[in-house]
């Protein structure tokens, strides 16, 4: 129905085996599954060994701003330094983002990682100073995010995800 008559005629295959974290041979290559969790509860990035391509899936996002609607922060920042660790491998070339250009080297984990902390020190502080959800909302951006394509909207959607925790935390966190 999204697709309209550009997928017509195609059927969708469903899985017919489980995959586990490790290095497997599939059609010939010689690939690493890495079992990550952060932007969703079960991220897999793929990192093939022959030519040091990384498929980091939605846990790097190049020149854009990152996504959040099932993201757990903490656990994605975590996913991202394991992630770097694969880019500093002597055998590295290549980062596939989940959106956004393929990057040569590891510049997109970075921004990534400063869209993460920042919005996560945001929500926090916002929550801790008590404010609301409207004041949060009418907060302007770092200027080294404001450019980003949808840095604007996937903020607002963030606030709606994310603030509400931190709410919770600060509110916890007094005697």
């Amino acid at each position: 129905r999204r697709t309209g008559d550009w997928m017509k005629g195609t059927e969708v295959a469903a899985p017919t085996q489980t995959l586990s974290p490790g290095t497997t041979e599939i059609g010939g290559r010689k690939l690493r599954l890495i079992k990550l969790g952060g932007h969703t509860e079960a991220d897999l990035a793929i990192y093939d060994e022959l030519t040091g391509t990384l498929f980091s899936g939605d846990l790097v996002f190049n020149g854009r701003a990152p996504t959040t609607p099932h993201a757990e922060v903490g656990a994605w920042l975590t996913a991202l330094e394991k992630l770097e660790a694969v880019t500093r491998e002597a055998s590295f070339s290549v980062l596939v983002p989940g959106h956004g250009e393929i990057s040569r080297d590891a510049a997109p984990l970075s921004q990534t990682r400063a869209w993460l902390t920042w919005l996560s020190a945001a929500m926090r502080d916002a929550a801790k100073a008590g404010l609301d959800m409207n004041d949060v909302l009418a907060r302007p951006l770092p200027a080294e995010f404001a450019s980003l394509p949808v840095a604007a909207s996937e903020y607002r959607r963030s606030v709606g995800h994310l603030f509400p925790a931190a709410e919770q935390e600060a509110l916890g966190a007094k005697p």
